[in-house]
């Protein structure tokens, strides 16, 4: 008995959806069936989350900065305005229903919102700290900077490593975190890299995209999917 991991898509332009194959490999590799959601009605979202055994949500546009009452900067890249609103909703009702939960980079973001965190809406031109590059111009799978693991952490557990390289691929960042969220990671310029729930039985934010090197066969990354599939296990038995 597999569970069931919900991945959210990009809404494009012309309002066509996109999802990188390679997440729903790394779910299925770990043992769990991939289900893509797409943007679907507000009544429908509650029903959808209890059918589903975790959610994945991945990487994609920035957020629309009135989620957490700020104006719009210049530096703001695209939003997508109905599939933020879905998202919200869609990781409010994981998190109430303590389901497993992973984000990557606008996952992590839109966790730290719904936890009533912040964000930068530019790293490079709202940090007075300086920045390293931390939108790479390199392969996805290219480790480009070094993160820094809280060793009294529950990442720590899973990745077993104090310090390692990532994949960077963006410009946002966590800025003031939410409540319930621990920050576990850091780059070394400061930029929040990972967070992790005190409240939660398996909810992490990665600003890195770990599916990338878990699909290269690197262990750490192999051991974040396996554990979060084996806690949406559990949940499904109601252990």
């Amino acid at each position: 008995m597999k569970p069931i991991i919900g991945i959210t898509v990009e809404v494009k332009e012309d309002g066509n959806y996109f999802m990188p194959s390679v997440y729903g490999k790394a779910i299925s590799q770990a043992g769990g069936i991939p289900v893509l959601i797409p943007l679907i009605p507000d009544m429908d979202i509650d029903e959808a989350c209890e059918k589903i055994d975790g959610l994945f949500l991945t990487g994609g546009e920035d957020i629309d900065p009135s989620y957490y009452g700020a104006e719009p900067i210049v530096h703001l890249g695209r939003i997508t305005p109905k599939l933020d609103a879905m998202e919200f909703a869609t990781v409010q009702k994981i998190l109430e229903l303590n389901k497993p939960y992973i984000g990557v980079c606008r996952g992590l973001h839109m966790l730290n919102i719904v936890s009533g965190g912040t964000l930068y809406q530019s790293i490079h031109s709202q940090r007075k700290e300086p920045v390293i590059q931390h939108l790479q111009k390199a392969e996805r799978t290219h480790r480009s900077h070094t993160v820094k693991v809280e060793k009294d952490s529950r990442l720590y557990e899973l990745v077993q490593e104090e310090e390692f390289k990532v994949n960077s691929f963006h410009h946002q960042a966590v800025n003031e975190v939410g409540k319930g969220l621990r920050v576990v990671a850091k780059a070394i310029d400061g930029v929040i890299e990972s967070v992790e729930s005190t409240k939660h039985n398996f909810v992490f934010g990665f600003q890195w995209h770990p599916e990338e090197f878990a699909m290269e066969g690197d262990e750490a990354s192999k051991r974040i999917f396996e554990e979060y599939i084996q806690a949406a296990l559990k949940r499904k038995r109601g252990i």
